[in-house]
Protein backbone atom coordinates (compact mmCIF):
# COMPACT_ATOMS: atom_id res chain seq x y z
CA UNK A 1 0.00 0.00 0.00
CA UNK A 2 1.71 3.19 -1.20
CA UNK A 3 -1.18 5.71 -0.94
CA UNK A 4 -1.98 8.01 2.00
CA UNK A 5 -5.19 9.90 1.06
CA UNK A 6 -7.46 6.91 1.82
CA UNK A 7 -6.57 4.34 4.47
CA UNK A 8 -9.12 1.71 3.44
CA UNK A 9 -7.91 -1.06 5.75
CA UNK A 10 -7.93 1.26 8.76
CA UNK A 11 -11.48 2.44 8.06
CA UNK A 12 -12.74 -1.12 7.54
CA UNK A 13 -11.25 -2.21 10.86
CA UNK A 14 -12.76 0.85 12.56
CA UNK A 15 -16.22 -0.06 11.18
CA UNK A 16 -15.87 -3.60 12.52
CA UNK A 17 -14.94 -2.24 15.94
CA UNK A 18 -17.92 0.16 15.96
CA UNK A 19 -20.40 -2.53 14.91
CA UNK A 20 -18.98 -5.06 17.36
CA UNK A 21 -19.14 -2.56 20.24
CA UNK A 22 -22.86 -2.08 19.61
CA UNK A 23 -23.37 -5.84 19.79
CA UNK A 24 -21.28 -5.98 22.96
CA UNK A 25 -23.37 -3.18 24.50
CA UNK A 26 -26.59 -5.17 23.88
CA UNK A 27 -25.08 -8.39 25.18
CA UNK A 28 -23.73 -6.76 28.32
CA UNK A 29 -27.07 -5.03 28.91
CA UNK A 30 -28.85 -8.41 28.77
CA UNK A 31 -26.33 -9.99 31.11
CA UNK A 32 -26.44 -7.12 33.61
CA UNK A 33 -30.27 -6.77 33.59
CA UNK A 34 -31.18 -10.44 33.28
CA UNK A 35 -33.76 -9.69 30.58
CA UNK A 36 -33.85 -9.65 26.81
CA UNK A 37 -36.57 -7.01 26.54
CA UNK A 38 -34.96 -3.97 28.18
CA UNK A 39 -34.56 -0.57 26.50
CA UNK A 40 -32.04 -0.64 23.69
CA UNK A 41 -31.67 -4.42 23.59
CA UNK A 42 -35.19 -5.76 23.07
CA UNK A 43 -35.78 -8.23 20.27
CA UNK A 44 -38.35 -7.23 17.68
CA UNK A 45 -41.84 -8.61 18.36
CA UNK A 46 -41.03 -10.00 21.80
CA UNK A 47 -41.98 -7.11 24.05
CA UNK A 48 -45.76 -7.29 23.57
CA UNK A 49 -45.94 -11.06 23.96
CA UNK A 50 -43.58 -11.00 26.93
CA UNK A 51 -45.59 -8.35 28.80
CA UNK A 52 -48.87 -10.15 28.03
CA UNK A 53 -47.59 -13.47 29.36
CA UNK A 54 -46.14 -11.70 32.42
CA UNK A 55 -49.51 -10.10 33.13
CA UNK A 56 -51.40 -13.38 32.70
CA UNK A 57 -48.96 -15.15 35.01
CA UNK A 58 -49.49 -12.49 37.69
CA UNK A 59 -53.26 -12.77 37.24
CA UNK A 60 -53.02 -16.52 37.74
CA UNK A 61 -50.98 -16.05 40.92
CA UNK A 62 -53.51 -13.51 42.23
CA UNK A 63 -56.34 -15.92 41.41
CA UNK A 64 -54.46 -18.65 43.25
CA UNK A 65 -54.35 -16.45 46.36
CA UNK A 66 -58.11 -15.84 46.05
CA UNK A 67 -58.81 -19.54 45.61
CA UNK A 68 -56.78 -20.43 48.69
CA UNK A 69 -58.65 -17.79 50.68
CA UNK A 70 -61.96 -19.12 49.37
CA UNK A 71 -60.93 -22.64 50.34
CA UNK A 72 -60.22 -21.51 53.89
CA UNK A 73 -63.60 -19.78 54.03
CA UNK A 74 -65.47 -22.89 52.83
CA UNK A 75 -63.62 -25.06 55.34
CA UNK A 76 -64.88 -22.68 58.03
CA UNK A 77 -68.42 -23.14 56.67
CA UNK A 78 -67.96 -26.91 56.69
CA UNK A 79 -66.66 -27.01 60.27
CA UNK A 80 -69.43 -24.72 61.52
CA UNK A 81 -72.07 -26.68 59.58
CA UNK A 82 -70.91 -29.96 61.10
CA UNK A 83 -71.17 -28.45 64.58
CA UNK A 84 -74.70 -27.19 63.85
CA UNK A 85 -75.67 -30.64 62.59
CA UNK A 86 -74.38 -32.28 65.77
CA UNK A 87 -76.40 -29.83 67.87
CA UNK A 88 -79.51 -30.54 65.76
CA UNK A 89 -79.06 -34.27 66.36
CA UNK A 90 -78.95 -33.65 70.12
CA UNK A 91 -81.99 -31.37 69.87
CA UNK A 92 -83.84 -34.12 68.02
CA UNK A 93 -82.91 -36.55 70.76
CA UNK A 94 -84.23 -34.17 73.43
CA UNK A 95 -87.46 -33.59 71.49
CA UNK A 96 -87.99 -37.34 71.15
CA UNK A 97 -87.49 -37.84 74.89
CA UNK A 98 -89.76 -34.90 75.77
CA UNK A 99 -92.50 -36.24 73.49
CA UNK A 100 -92.85 -39.28 75.76
CA UNK A 101 -96.20 -39.08 77.57
CA UNK A 102 -94.64 -40.51 80.72
CA UNK A 103 -92.32 -37.49 81.17
CA UNK A 104 -93.49 -34.86 83.64
CA UNK A 105 -93.74 -31.21 82.68
CA UNK A 106 -90.91 -30.26 85.06
CA UNK A 107 -88.66 -32.82 83.37
CA UNK A 108 -89.63 -31.27 80.05
CA UNK A 109 -88.71 -27.83 81.39
CA UNK A 110 -85.20 -29.14 82.15
CA UNK A 111 -84.93 -30.70 78.70
CA UNK A 112 -86.22 -27.49 77.17
CA UNK A 113 -83.48 -25.58 79.00
CA UNK A 114 -80.80 -27.58 77.15
CA UNK A 115 -82.84 -27.44 73.94
CA UNK A 116 -83.01 -23.63 74.12
CA UNK A 117 -79.30 -23.36 74.95
CA UNK A 118 -78.46 -25.42 71.86
CA UNK A 119 -80.87 -23.41 69.71
CA UNK A 120 -79.28 -20.20 71.01
CA UNK A 121 -75.82 -21.45 70.07
CA UNK A 122 -77.14 -22.45 66.65
CA UNK A 123 -78.47 -18.89 66.22
CA UNK A 124 -75.09 -17.46 67.27
CA UNK A 125 -72.99 -19.70 65.02
CA UNK A 126 -75.18 -19.25 61.95
CA UNK A 127 -75.68 -15.52 62.41
CA UNK A 128 -72.26 -14.37 63.61
CA UNK A 129 -69.61 -16.65 62.09
CA UNK A 130 -67.40 -14.43 59.93
CA UNK A 131 -64.45 -14.76 57.58
CA UNK A 132 -62.56 -11.53 56.91
CA UNK A 133 -65.47 -9.70 58.58
CA UNK A 134 -68.00 -11.26 56.17
CA UNK A 135 -70.88 -13.43 57.43
CA UNK A 136 -70.47 -16.88 55.91
CA UNK A 137 -73.45 -18.89 57.22
CA UNK A 138 -76.31 -16.60 56.16
CA UNK A 139 -76.54 -17.54 52.48
CA UNK A 140 -73.95 -15.15 51.03
CA UNK A 141 -72.51 -16.72 47.87
CA UNK A 142 -68.75 -16.90 47.49
CA UNK A 143 -67.40 -15.41 44.24
CA UNK A 144 -63.71 -16.06 43.53
CA UNK A 145 -62.19 -13.95 40.77
CA UNK A 146 -60.48 -16.02 38.13
CA UNK A 147 -57.05 -15.67 36.59
CA UNK A 148 -58.21 -14.89 33.05
CA UNK A 149 -58.90 -11.55 31.43
CA UNK A 150 -62.51 -10.40 31.57
CA UNK A 151 -63.32 -12.53 34.61
CA UNK A 152 -64.26 -15.50 32.42
CA UNK A 153 -62.88 -17.92 34.97
CA UNK A 154 -64.73 -16.56 38.02
CA UNK A 155 -65.84 -19.34 40.37
CA UNK A 156 -69.18 -18.93 42.16
CA UNK A 157 -69.98 -21.13 45.15
CA UNK A 158 -73.58 -21.08 46.36
CA UNK A 159 -73.62 -21.14 50.18
CA UNK A 160 -76.76 -22.18 52.07
CA UNK A 161 -78.42 -20.12 54.79
CA UNK A 162 -77.82 -22.10 57.99
CA UNK A 163 -79.99 -20.01 60.30
CA UNK A 164 -82.61 -22.12 62.15
CA UNK A 165 -85.46 -19.70 61.32
CA UNK A 166 -84.62 -19.45 57.60
CA UNK A 167 -87.24 -20.77 55.21
CA UNK A 168 -88.09 -20.74 51.52
CA UNK A 169 -89.80 -17.38 51.89
CA UNK A 170 -86.32 -15.92 52.50
CA UNK A 171 -84.98 -17.33 49.23
CA UNK A 172 -83.37 -20.50 47.91
CA UNK A 173 -80.46 -22.34 49.46
CA UNK A 174 -81.82 -23.09 52.95
CA UNK A 175 -79.71 -25.62 54.84
CA UNK A 176 -82.70 -26.91 56.85
CA UNK A 177 -84.85 -27.06 53.68
CA UNK A 178 -87.63 -25.46 55.70
CA UNK A 179 -90.51 -24.25 53.56
CA UNK A 180 -92.85 -22.53 56.04
CA UNK A 181 -92.36 -20.22 58.99
CA UNK A 182 -92.60 -21.71 62.47
CA UNK A 183 -95.37 -20.66 64.83
CA UNK A 184 -96.10 -20.64 68.54
CA UNK A 185 -95.63 -23.82 70.57
CA UNK A 186 -93.53 -25.45 67.83
CA UNK A 187 -96.37 -25.33 65.32
CA UNK A 188 -96.12 -24.55 61.63
CA UNK A 189 -95.89 -28.05 60.21
CA UNK A 190 -93.17 -30.65 59.81
CA UNK A 191 -91.50 -28.63 57.02
CA UNK A 192 -91.50 -25.35 58.99
CA UNK A 193 -88.40 -23.63 60.34
CA UNK A 194 -87.47 -23.42 64.01
CA UNK A 195 -89.07 -20.25 65.31
CA UNK A 196 -86.64 -18.25 67.47
CA UNK A 197 -89.24 -15.81 68.79
CA UNK A 198 -88.92 -15.47 72.56
CA UNK A 199 -91.82 -16.39 74.87
CA UNK A 200 -92.02 -14.92 78.39
CA UNK A 201 -92.29 -17.37 81.26
CA UNK A 202 -95.54 -17.58 83.25
CA UNK A 203 -95.87 -19.13 86.68
CA UNK A 204 -93.95 -22.38 86.88
CA UNK A 205 -93.34 -22.36 83.11
CA UNK A 206 -89.90 -20.88 82.38
CA UNK A 207 -89.13 -18.45 79.60
CA UNK A 208 -88.57 -20.22 76.29
CA UNK A 209 -89.04 -19.75 72.53
CA UNK A 210 -91.89 -20.58 70.22
CA UNK A 211 -89.86 -23.66 69.27
CA UNK A 212 -90.14 -25.43 72.60
CA UNK A 213 -90.40 -28.72 74.51
CA UNK A 214 -92.45 -27.46 77.47
CA UNK A 215 -95.40 -29.72 76.58
CA UNK A 216 -95.75 -33.19 75.11
CA UNK A 217 -97.58 -31.81 72.08
CA UNK A 218 -95.01 -29.06 71.45
CA UNK A 219 -92.15 -31.55 71.84
CA UNK A 220 -93.81 -33.90 69.35
CA UNK A 221 -94.08 -31.06 66.81
CA UNK A 222 -90.40 -30.14 67.32
CA UNK A 223 -89.45 -33.79 66.87
CA UNK A 224 -91.35 -33.91 63.56
CA UNK A 225 -89.55 -30.78 62.32
CA UNK A 226 -86.14 -32.07 63.33
CA UNK A 227 -86.85 -35.41 61.62
CA UNK A 228 -86.87 -33.39 58.41
CA UNK A 229 -84.19 -30.86 59.31
CA UNK A 230 -81.42 -33.16 60.57
CA UNK A 231 -81.22 -35.13 57.32
CA UNK A 232 -81.14 -31.95 55.23
CA UNK A 233 -78.40 -30.43 57.40
CA UNK A 234 -76.28 -33.54 56.78
CA UNK A 235 -76.88 -33.16 53.04
CA UNK A 236 -75.88 -29.49 53.21
CA UNK A 237 -72.61 -30.44 54.93
CA UNK A 238 -72.02 -32.88 52.07
CA UNK A 239 -72.64 -30.11 49.53
CA UNK A 240 -70.01 -27.95 51.23
CA UNK A 241 -67.56 -30.86 51.04
CA UNK A 242 -68.23 -31.04 47.30
CA UNK A 243 -67.64 -27.30 46.96
CA UNK A 244 -64.32 -27.70 48.77
CA UNK A 245 -63.31 -30.43 46.33
CA UNK A 246 -64.14 -28.20 43.36
CA UNK A 247 -62.04 -25.35 44.79
CA UNK A 248 -59.13 -27.71 45.41
CA UNK A 249 -59.23 -28.84 41.77
CA UNK A 250 -59.44 -25.19 40.67
CA UNK A 251 -56.36 -24.45 42.78
CA UNK A 252 -54.49 -27.33 41.13
CA UNK A 253 -55.44 -26.15 37.63
CA UNK A 254 -54.65 -22.50 38.36
CA UNK A 255 -51.28 -23.36 39.90
CA UNK A 256 -50.40 -25.32 36.76
CA UNK A 257 -51.51 -22.44 34.54
CA UNK A 258 -49.43 -19.98 36.57
CA UNK A 259 -46.31 -22.11 36.16
CA UNK A 260 -46.90 -22.52 32.41
CA UNK A 261 -47.38 -18.80 31.88
CA UNK A 262 -44.36 -17.92 34.00
CA UNK A 263 -42.31 -20.38 31.93
CA UNK A 264 -43.53 -18.73 28.72
CA UNK A 265 -42.66 -15.27 30.02
CA UNK A 266 -39.25 -16.50 31.16
CA UNK A 267 -38.41 -18.10 27.84
CA UNK A 268 -39.41 -14.91 26.02
CA UNK A 269 -37.79 -12.33 28.25
CA UNK A 270 -35.14 -13.81 30.52
CA UNK A 271 -31.46 -13.72 29.58
CA UNK A 272 -29.90 -17.04 28.60
CA UNK A 273 -26.63 -16.59 30.46
CA UNK A 274 -24.92 -19.57 28.84
CA UNK A 275 -25.62 -18.23 25.36
CA UNK A 276 -24.98 -14.57 26.08
CA UNK A 277 -21.75 -15.03 28.04
CA UNK A 278 -20.42 -17.19 25.18
CA UNK A 279 -21.54 -14.53 22.72
CA UNK A 280 -19.84 -11.80 24.77
CA UNK A 281 -16.57 -13.74 24.86
CA UNK A 282 -16.66 -14.09 21.06
CA UNK A 283 -17.44 -10.40 20.62
CA UNK A 284 -14.53 -9.46 22.90
CA UNK A 285 -12.15 -11.59 20.82
CA UNK A 286 -13.42 -9.90 17.66
CA UNK A 287 -12.99 -6.48 19.29
CA UNK A 288 -9.42 -7.22 20.34
CA UNK A 289 -8.55 -8.62 16.91
CA UNK A 290 -10.07 -5.61 15.12
CA UNK A 291 -8.14 -3.23 17.38
CA UNK A 292 -4.90 -5.03 16.57
CA UNK A 293 -5.67 -4.89 12.85
CA UNK A 294 -6.51 -1.19 13.10
CA UNK A 295 -3.14 -0.54 14.69
CA UNK A 296 -1.39 -2.44 11.89
CA UNK A 297 -3.41 -0.65 9.21
CA UNK A 298 -2.45 2.72 10.63
CA UNK A 299 1.20 1.62 10.78
CA UNK A 300 1.19 0.69 7.08
CA UNK A 301 1.05 4.35 6.08
CA UNK A 302 4.49 4.78 7.59
CA UNK A 303 5.94 2.72 4.75
CA UNK A 304 5.35 5.67 2.42
CA UNK A 305 7.98 7.62 4.32
CA UNK A 306 10.64 5.12 3.38
CA UNK A 307 10.01 5.95 -0.26
CA UNK A 308 10.63 9.62 0.43
CA UNK A 309 13.99 9.14 2.05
Amino acid sequence: MSIVNYNYASHAAANVISRNEKLMDKTMARISSGTKVGPGHAESGRYGLYTMMTMEAKEARAALDSLNSGLARMKLVEATGMTIHKMAVRMHELATLAADTLITDHDRYAMDGEFQALLGEWIRLSGQTRYNNTLVMTGTDLVIRGGEQGGAADLTIEVDDWQPDANAANGIGIATHAILAGAANSAGGATADLSTTAVTGTGDIPGTRQETLISQAAADLSRAKLDNIVAHLAASVGEVAGDIQSIEFAIEATAGAAVAKELAASSLGDTDYATDTARLAAQQVVSQAATAILAQANARSATVLTLLK
